[in-house]
C-alpha cells in the first residue's frame, strides 16, 4: 500500500492488473465526498479521451467507482516516470515521438468541454509575490544596492500589469513526471492521475513547469498548433513574436515566484541558510535582467 498524491491511497490487486484507490484514512465525510466527485470528473475525462482513440498516448481505464464505499478500481499502467534526466538520455527520434504524443494529449484535452470565448488574461492572476513586495519595500535596502531595488519595483509592476488574449481549456491540472509514464517495452507514452482536471488558461497550461523542465516548450507549442490549426487559437498564442514576448513575461513570473519563496524563508533562516538564500535572490535578479534585454 502506498500514498498516491496528496489525498489518495493506492493498493495493487492480487493479479496486478488493476489498482484500488481510496481516500487517505482520517478524512471526514465531506472530504470523502469531494474526493469522490473529482474521481467521477476524472473518469469522465478519461472516457472522453478513450473515445477519441488517439494511439499517440495512453490513459488508464476506470473499471468501476463504488460510491458507497468511496473506492475506485482503475487499470494499472506500466512505465517509469518520464523525468527530465530520462528524457535527455533518450535518442532524438524517441524524444520527438514523446513531444508529439504530449502535443496530441494537450490538443485532445483542450477539445473536451470546449470554451470558445477568448478572454484577456492578466499576469497578476498567477503572481503571488506578497512577501517579495514587502521585502523590496522594507528590508531589501539592508542587503542590495538602490539600483536593484528600483529594478525590482519596476519589474514587479511590469509583470503584474502584463495582459494578453487567451482562452480557457480543459486541463489535466497536475502534469509532472510522476504522472507521465514511459513504457520501454511498448514504447508507449502514458498519462495517469486525472483527479486535478479542470479549466485553465491556454498559455499557462502549455507553460507549466513540466514542459519547461523537459526543455520542449516552444517545440511543444509548434506541434500543438499543427494539430489544432492556427485559426482556432488566439493570435497571442500562434504569432511567434507575440508568443516570445509573453513567454518572457512568464519566465519573469517564475523568477519572481522563486524569489518570493526565498524571501519567505529568510525570516527564520540561520546565518548559513541566509547567505544561500540571498545568493539565490541575486541569481534571480540577474535572470530578470537578462529577460529585459
Amino acid at each position: 500500500m502506498i500514498k498516491h498524491g496528496r489525498e489518495t491511497l493506492v493498493k495493487m490487486t492480487d493479479a496486478g492488473k488493476y489498482v484500488v484507490k481510496e481516500p487517505l484514512p482520517g478524512r471526514g465525510i465531506a472530504q470523502k465526498r469531494e474526493w469522490l466527485t473529482r474521481q467521477h470528473v476524472a473518469a469522465d475525462t478519461i472516457q472522453q479521451l478513450s473515445n477519441i482513440g488517439n494511439d499517440a498516448y495512453g490513459v488508464p481505464c476506470v473499471k468501476s467507482i463504488d460510491d458507497a464505499n468511496f473506492r475506485v478500481i482503475e487499470e494499472r499502467v506500466d512505465g517509469v516516470p518520464l523525468s527530465p534526466l530520462l528524457f535527455r538520455r533518450m535518442d532524438s527520434i524517441t524524444r520527438g515521438r514523446i513531444i508529439d504524443a504530449l502535443a496530441a494529449f494537450y490538443a485532445d484535452m483542450h477539445t473536451i468541454n470546449p470554451i470558445p470565448n477568448r478572454i484577456e488574461y492578466k499576469m497578476d492572476y498567477e503572481l503571488d509575490v506578497g512577501a517579495l513586495t514587502d521585502f523590496v519595500d522594507t528590508d531589501m535596502k539592508k542587503i542590495f544596492p538602490a539600483g536593484d531595488i528600483k529594478f525590482m519595483e519596476k519589474t514587479i509592476d511590469r509583470v503584474s500589469d502584463k495582459s494578453y488574449e487567451t482562452r480557457l481549456v480543459w486541463s489535466h491540472g497536475d502534469l509532472f513526471e510522476e504522472n507521465v509514464l514511459y513504457d520501454f517495452k511498448t514504447k508507449k507514452f502514458n498519462v495517469i492521475d486525472f483527479t486535478e482536471v479542470g479549466t485553465a488558461f491556454l498559455h499557462y497550461d502549455m507553460m507549466t513547469a513540466y514542459p519547461y523542465d523537459l526543455g520542449i516548450v516552444d517545440e511543444l507549442r509548434r506541434r500543438y498548433i499543427a494539430r489544432r490549426g492556427a485559426k482556432n487559437l488566439p493570435a497571442d498564442f500562434t504569432d511567434d513574436a507575440r508568443w516570445a514576448r509573453i513567454k518572457k513575461f512568464h519566465d519573469a513570473a517564475v523568477a519572481l515566484q522563486n524569489m518570493n519563496s526565498y524571501v519567505y524563508d529568510l525570516e527564520n533562516a540561520d546565518n548559513v541558510a541566509r547567505k544561500k538564500l540571498v545568493a539565490h535572490i541575486r541569481q534571480q535578479i540577474q535572470k530578470l535582467k537578462q529577460y529585459e534585454k
